[in-house]
């Protein structure tokens, strides 16, 4: 009997972009990467959009059993993506969850397997049933919503905007 251990939860739906809209705002290039962001800036979100928002993402994580007490949104910023702009390896630290909306492009997100380096080193590359990455198929208005500590790139490869955001929760 097969089974599967060690399973990181992530979460896809859809955001109604007509009620999360977020109006634009200067950007910066931030990271190595350069990307156009409003990271480290206050990004203004309306009440009706933070809570379609939070809708959302409490009914996820509330109907897999992860809702706990006091959840509540850390920084949101938009990243603003030329067709050869990407994002470095990285995670989301000190926060339990993160998102990323799809405002205006095609996801180029690519989050890697926790065990890329065992898989690698004990069985190599493409063993069927030990993927080292998963690439969403999500597009405008979709959202994922993942464990902050998975990490996570961008590829190349899009010419528009994301919405991004960690949320806090209480666990203990």
């Amino acid at each position: 009997m097969k089974k599967e251990i060690f399973a990181i939860p992530i979460f896809e739906d859809v955001i109604d972009l007509n009620i999360f809209k977020v109006p634009k705002t200067p950007v910066k290039e931030t990271w190595d990467s350069k990307v156009k962001t409003t990271f480290g800036t206050k990004l203004k979100v309306s009440d009706a959009a933070f809570k379609h928002l939070s809708k959302v993402i409490s009914k996820n994580l509330s109907e897999a059993g992860l809702m706990a007490k006091s959840p509540r949104f850390g920084e949101i910023w938009r990243n603003e993506y030329n067709e050869h702009d990407y994002q470095d390896v990285h995670c989301h630290p000190r926060c339990q969850w993160s998102f990323i909306i799809y405002e205006t492009v095609y996801s180029k997100t690519s989050f890697l397997n926790p065990s890329i380096r065992d898989i690698q080193n004990q069985l190599g590359e493409y063993v069927p049933g030990f993927d080292l990455d998963y690439k969403p198929n999500l597009g405008p208005g979709s959202i994922i919503i993942f464990p902050s500590f998975l990490m996570h790139m961008v590829n190349s490869g899009n010419k528009g905007s994301t919405i991004s955001g960690n949320i806090y929760i209480d666990y203990f």
